[in-house]
This record gives structure tokens, C-alpha cells and sequence, in this order.
């Protein structure tokens, strides 16, 4: 039992340095995310550069697109600071309770991975059983940003920028397709040149003339992303090849579980070895 227990000590330690280090990187991302707009310019000069371009051609007056990646990612940045530092300090207190043998880190640590557990299992099944309790509320969120925001692809507020530019990147229209953007209020969609169905920006390659007939009925799909969504493109990006996110998942909960049970049984172990008093 003595043998096990220090292998499980040592694979605490380990592995807790490991998480220690990705707490650390989530933080430094998140900062640079937040304050270091500069090192990301090169991702999206190109895109931006070719809206103005876009504009320009189409006839509009000259517009300089102000993007901000770090405005576009809202709270994001936000969210990876603060998963970085509750990752760091739960980390430290496991290295440092399993390396001193504190019985109270011990004890805190091990609550905490029980918490964090459980809510990791209930995540995951509404994750993969009910997807719409997460997704419904955020695209019900963007939805709205469009409705009262967007623009068109002369819009300079941060709502039509960035879907100008998801749009582009993504080679998709809208959340779900076109027809997010057809209530738009803001959105001036009676040209000269005719009536648009989708943004500009739906087009497959931004018009290089006043000819905006890719964004005109009748819309074709080779010229138009018109019943591509975004919202499932980026969804499928991040997450969706389930056999891989699933088990990266089941991984990091087997390993959640490890903890747990090596933290509660150095503190019950230690809490048997204590030496009691005389009577």
C-alpha cells in the first residue's frame, strides 16, 4: 500500500506540474488575447484589406474597417485569464499539499476535483445529449447582435466587421444561413444596382466591381455560401470529430478521478499515521 501510495504522490505532483504549465499558457494567451492586439494582425490584415478593397470597387465611399480581434473575441481573453489562474491555484495547492503532505490542501484539493467532476460529467452530457441548452442561448445571442447591428459590409461597428469577416474566413452566411441577416435593421440591402439577398460578404470572392449580382437573386451556390452556416462550420472546427474530443474528455475526467482518489487517500492515510496523544 506504502509503494502505491507514493507512486500515486509522485503522479500528482507530475501531472499537476504538467496542468500547472497549461494554466500558465492559458493565462499568458489570454493576456496577449486581451493587450497584445499587434502579434495578431497578420491573421486577418489580409481579410480586412480585402473588405476595404471590396468596398472601394463597389462604389462606396472610402471606409477604413477599425477591427479589433480582441473586441471581436468579447469576453473570450477574459475567460482564458481567469480558467488560467483557478487552473494555476488549483494546481499549486495539489503540488503543494502533496509534496508537504498538508492535510488541509489535501482536503480542499480533493473537494474541488469532486466539484469539478461532477460538473464536467454534467457538461458533458448536456454537451452530447442536449447540444441546443448551449447552443440555443448563443445563437438566440448572436441573432440579436445582427437584428439591432449589422450593418453590411460598410458597417464599421465591431458586429459587422465581424461577421464580415467570419464570413469570409469561414467561407459562410450568417448563423445559420442568409436569412439571420434578412431582418437586420441597419442593414441597407436596396442598391442602385438591386436588391441584395445575402451580405457581400457571402460571396464566395468579394466582387472586384460594382457587379454585386453574387449577393442578388438568384443566388447560386457557386458563387455564394448562402446555405453554409457559420456557427456549424466554426462548431465543427473546434469540436467536431466527437471520437477525438470525446476521448481527449474521457481522458482528462479518468485523470480528474485519479487525483481525487490519490488526494483523498493521502489524506485519510495521513490522517490514520497521525500520532495520537497519550492518555
Amino acid at each position: 500500500m506504502g509503494c502505491l501510495m507514493t507512486i500515486g504522490r509522485i503522479f500528482l505532483i507530475v501531472t499537476n506540474i504538467i496542468f500547472l504549465v497549461i494554466g500558465l499558457v492559458l493565462l499568458v494567451v489570454g493576456l496577449i488575447a486581451k493587450f497584445g492586439e499587434s502579434l495578431f494582425k497578420s491573421y486577418y490584415e489580409s481579410i480586412i484589406a480585402s473588405l476595404e478593397d471590396s468596398l472601394s470597387k463597389a462604389g462606396y465611399d472610402d471606409v477604413t474597417l477599425d477591427f479589433s480581434l480582441s473586441e471581436l473575441a468579447g469576453s473570450l481573453p477574459i475567460a482564458l485569464i481567469v480558467t488560467g489562474v483557478i487552473l494555476v491555484i488549483i494546481t499549486v495547492v495539489a503540488v503543494i499539499g502533496a509534496v508537504k503532505k498538508a492535510k488541509c490542501l489535501l482536503l480542499i484539493y480533493s473537494v474541488v476535483m469532486f466539484v469539478i467532476i461532477a460538473a464536467q460529467v454534467l457538461a458533458m452530457g448536456m454537451f452530447y445529449w442536449k447540444p441546443e441548452m448551449i447552443t440555443a442561448p448563443v445563437k438566440d445571442s448572436l441573432n440579436s447582435t445582427i437584428q439591432s447591428d449589422f450593418a453590411g459590409l460598410n458597417g464599421t461597428n465591431m458586429v459587422s466587421i465581424g461577421w464580415n469577416f467570419v464570413n469570409q474566413k469561414f467561407q459562410c452566411c450568417g448563423i445559420d444561413d442568409y436569412n439571420d441577416f434578412s431582418e437586420a435593421t441597419n442593414w441597407v440591402k436596396d442598391l442602385s444596382t438591386g436588391a441584395l439577398l445575402t451580405p457581400i460578404s457571402c460571396c464566395k470572392t468579394l466582387p472586384s466591381s460594382s457587379d454585386l449580382s453574387c449577393a442578388q437573386s438568384p443566388l447560386s451556390a457557386s458563387t455564394n455560401n448562402y446555405n453554409t452556416g457559420c456557427f456549424d462550420e466554426i462548431w465543427d472546427l473546434a469540436l467536431g470529430n466527437v471520437a477525438i474530443t470525446a476521448s481527449i474528455i474521457s481522458v482528462c475526467l479518468v485523470m480528474q478521478i485519479i487525483f481525487f482518489l490519490v488526494a483523498l487517500c493521502m489524506y485519510s492515510d495521513n490522517s490514520q499515521n497521525k500520532v495520537k496523544p497519550k492518555g
